[in-house]
């Protein structure tokens, strides 16, 4: 007897008769033990894992498993519940807050540390979770992802990741569905490149171990078919050098009355190019979408947005018919798929039909504005 015909469905129902029973008489009920590590997490209630898939059991072949019939830990009970889409998580990292997120390095965790599992990284608390692999939430953003080659659809170039986000994977981790933005994790990243705050980055596998590979930025985010044609969320990734964390924030642990503060450090980069200027110049420093002209001791401010994004895996040309210019506010909304501009240069903002504002002398090609909005829609 084992675990291999246990299905999602038999979990779902052993957590339906824990929640019935209430754990301790659970618990009593089949014979188990309270769970000294690991307990798979769903809705915000925890469950013994051990327990749990025993029980599931029964509902596949009609009788439970006893504790002393199958063994439990990383490569059986969290294997199996990773398997079926659960998160486990690990009783040994120490209790969190639902919604604590830790930015930044880690104390006393330099770049390169090299770690022999995921439950070991996640004690020293570089990746929290031994088996999702984006750690944060859609409020605070992500505090560190991993990349094992567990997406066909991942790039890896060293200081730059085109990094897929999760959900839509059968069992065997073929692709079967659509990923979206409003997953926790895909959200989560999306709000680090909205806020600019820095993401921790493990590599590795359980093959050749693990290594934190330093911060980087989530520089863009966007939708796109996959490679078996699934829509798929895409998150490029740069590595922060020493010399760019030029802005530092602190943040403080939510419901703490004397709270320690913690620095992390975020950047948000501007790309200050001669086309851009030209571009900025011609509109006097005035946002296209919604039309406000900043202005910092007397001189106008604003920003070139490149419409289809530079660099891998967009390859946007840094020419003026792929630049707007916009207020900071208008380029954070636009880069995010906040705003979306349609082929006839109109869009929508705050629920008003806009018309794009337009300069002679500067002509937006509408091939740039229809491949942001398809990978934004």
């Amino acid at each position: 007897m084992g675990l291999g015909d246990i299905s999602r469905k038999d979990v779902l129902a052993a957590m339906a008769e824990y929640d019935t029973l209430g754990r301790d008489e659970f618990l009593r009920r089949y014979g188990y033990r309270p769970s000294l590590r690991y307990v798979v997490v769903t809705a915000g209630r925890d469950y013994d894992s051990k327990a749990l898939l025993g029980v599931a059991h029964k509902y596949t072949n009609g009788v439970p498993l006893k504790a002393a019939e199958f063994s439990g830990g990383e490569a059986t009970v969290v294997a199996k519940a990773v398997e079926l889409g659960f998160d486990v998580r690990d009783l040994r990292v120490g209790p969190r807050k639902k919604d604590l997120v830790t930015l930044g390095e880690i104390d006393g965790v330099p770049e390169g540390t090299t770690f022999v599992n995921r439950a070991e990284v996640a004690a020293k608390g570089v990746h929290r979770n031994i088996q999702a692999g984006i750690v944060g939430n859609e409020r605070e953003g992500a505090e560190s992802i991993v990349v094992s080659g567990g997406y066909e659809d991942d790039e890896d170039h060293g200081d730059v990741i085109i990094y897929t986000g999760h959900g839509g994977r059968s069992e065997s981790g073929e692709q079967i569905a659509d990923q979206t933005f409003s997953a926790s994790g895909n959200a989560a990243l999306r709000t680090s490149g909205i806020r600019g705050t820095p993401v921790r980055v493990v590599r590795g596998n359980t093959k050749t171990g693990y290594r934190y590979d330093g911060l980087f930025r989530v520089e863009k985010s966007w939708r796109e078919p996959g490679l078996r044609g699934f829509a798929v969320c895409r998150f490029r990734m740069v590595k922060i050098a020493p010399g760019d964390l030029v802005e530092l924030v602190p943040v403080a642990p939510e419901g703490n009355l004397s709270p320690v503060r913690r620095t992390s450090s975020v950047q948000r980069v501007v790309r200050s190019t001669a086309t851009a200027d030209y571009v900025k110049r011609l509109h006097d420093h005035t946002c296209q979408l919604c039309g406000t002209r900043l202005t910092i001791q007397g001189r106008g401010y604003s920003e070139g947005a490149h419409i289809r994004a530079l660099g891998r895996p967009h390859d946007g040309p840094d020419v003026p018919e792929n630049i707007l210019c916009l207020c900071p506010n208008c380029h954070v909304r636009f880069d995010n798929g906040a705003i979306l501009i349609r082929s006839d240069l109109s869009f929508v903002l705050d629920g008003e039909e806009k018309q794009l504002i337009k300069r002679p002398g500067h002509i937006v090609d509408p091939q740039y504005v229809d491949y942001h909005r398809a990978r934004h829609s």
